[in-house]
């Protein structure tokens, strides 16, 4: 059986064995997607067991994932023992002795495995309602809120704090950073899970058409206008995410500040205000303090909807997360591609954890998907395979636009970036020890790397 290719299986007689043990047994990969569960765990906890392979751990049952025994055991890599271990299903309380340790493939870690002493069951039917509705919204959001660096990590915790209430929440960060991903989180972990999710980009719609759909109109307010609600009462229970709220037209923001102030909207045309029952999220792909002092975001608009306020980090602020984020995408891409592409070879590693990437991890997950389509089953990720954009400086004013040339081309012209950015680099951690008289933990911090990080690039560089 494989995790690091994505695949796994088990035999007939494996299986039964494992389904005659009293405790309960999980296997769950990287990204802590579970793959395995036997049939002590499925009955003890009253889940369906076939219906939730390649769900993840986070959308089955409600802890803090930083005190949760077998992602500790995959981000530790060590085994992890927790007596009295407390976690919630739905409304259940389940408490539970359980121990798990990191699985180890060609000497990486690529999953983990927990085994949990099984206690009297609890009652099945509640159980099964609470499993319903987390296996109803499981799909995407905090599958792919994928990393462990400290800055996203708080950023995750935050976010799952957030869920608990009805507040709202205001995510700035640049284009890319996954800004949608963490508004569909914490509406999946909130008490509104089961009420819609609704998104309108106030960047790409017009202003005469934006309030009509955030307010809804009445027939023949304006021509071909029909009787049609808006989305704040279409989200009736749910959340509304307002992304690019700062390029929202300012007339518009003193309409959306007086339905918030009095949880009622009035359409267009009507002068009849009807009750909302909403929970709103928001986006700024810029500091909203700055927006706010060139006058583009009304001040008390900012400060009704950044109640709860979470900046998420570049993809250059968590370098240390692209490894998980490229093992992430490899194996989304696998499956739905139907392939099995084992990772990338390792200068390309190296080359993705130098590269600014602009665009962030949306670039990134874009870049992979690229690659995906020209490397062969049982082959990784090499140079030839990257998208040839990614070796080009953008300047085509005084460089003639000519032909591309093969993938074989790709790699030397990585080999010319790379030893560029190598170099910098080098003297950058170098001139950081010598700051730091040697010390390897505040020479990371200074570099805003960790420690691991650190060592590893110093042995790299033979460095002293």
């Amino acid at each position: 059986m494989s995790l690091s290719d994505g695949l796994f299986a088990i035999d007939n007689v494996s299986a039964e064995i494992f389904d005659a043990i009293g405790d309960g047994v999980c296997v769950c990969d990287l990204q802590g997607r579970i793959v395995y569960m036997n049939r002590a765990m499925a009955d003890g906890d009253a889940l369906l067991r076939d219906q939730l392979y390649g769900s993840f751990w986070m959308d089955l049952f409600d802890f803090d994932p930083q005190d949760s025994p077998i992602l500790r055991a995959i981000r530790e890599r060590r085994t992890v023992t927790r007596e009295g271990f407390t976690y919630r299903l739905g409304e259940t309380e389940v408490t539970r002795d359980c121990a798990a340790s990191p699985l180890v493939e060609d000497g990486r870690v690529v999953g983990a495995y927990l085994i949990v002493k099984r206690a009297a069951a609890e009652p099945r039917k509640a159980a099964e309602t609470a499993v319903k509705k987390r296996t109803a919204v499981k799909s995407s959001a905090n599958l792919d809120l994928i990393g462990e660096s400290p800055v996203f990590a708080d950023c995750r915790r935050t976010a799952l704090k957030a869920a608990k209430s009805n507040s709202a929440v205001m995510l700035v960060g640049a284009t890319g950073t996954g800004k949608e991903v963490f508004a569909r989180t914490i509406h999946q972990h909130s008490d509104r899970r089961d009420g819609p999710f609704l998104a309108v980009n106030c960047a790409a719609i017009p202003e005469n058409l934006l309030e009509g759909i955030l307010f809804g109109t009445t027939k023949g307010v304006y021509t071909g206008a029909v009787e049609r609600e808006g989305l704040f009462l279409q989200a009736k229970g749910g959340t509304v995410f307002l992304d690019e709220m700062n390029s929202m037209p300012l007339a518009s923001q003193a309409k959306l500040l007086r339905v918030l102030e009095e949880k009622t909207v009035y359409k267009l045309g009507s002068g009849k205000g009807e009750p909302i029952d909403v929970r709103v999220i928001s986006s700024s792909n810029e500091l909203p303090q700055a927006a706010v002092e060139r006058g583009i975001l009304r001040r008390d608009l900012f400060y009704r909807l950044s109640v709860v306020y979470i900046r998420i980090p570049s993809l250059m602020e968590r370098r240390e997360d692209i490894p998980l984020l490229v093992s992430h995408f490899i194996s989304r891409y696998n499956r739905r591609f139907h392939k099995n592409v084992i990772g990338v070879a390792d200068e390309v590693m190296d080359f993705f954890q130098s590269f600014p990437w602009p665009g962030n991890v949306r670039q990134l997950k874009h870049a992979i998907e690229s690659a995906m389509n020209f490397t062969e089953n049982g082959q990784g990720i090499g140079f030839s395979a990257l998208p040839t954009y990614l070796f080009e400086d953008g300047s085509l004013e005084e460089t003639p636009l000519v032909p591309v040339e093969p993938p074989p081309r790709a790699a030397a012209a990585a080999k010319t970036v790379m030893e560029d950015i190598h170099e910098r680099e080098r003297e950058e951690i170098a001139a950081a020890l010598r700051e730091a008289k040697g010390n390897m933990a505040a020479a990371a911090r200074a570099l805003g790397m960790t420690r691991q990080a650190l060592v590893y690039r110093v042995k790299k560089y033979g460095l002293k």
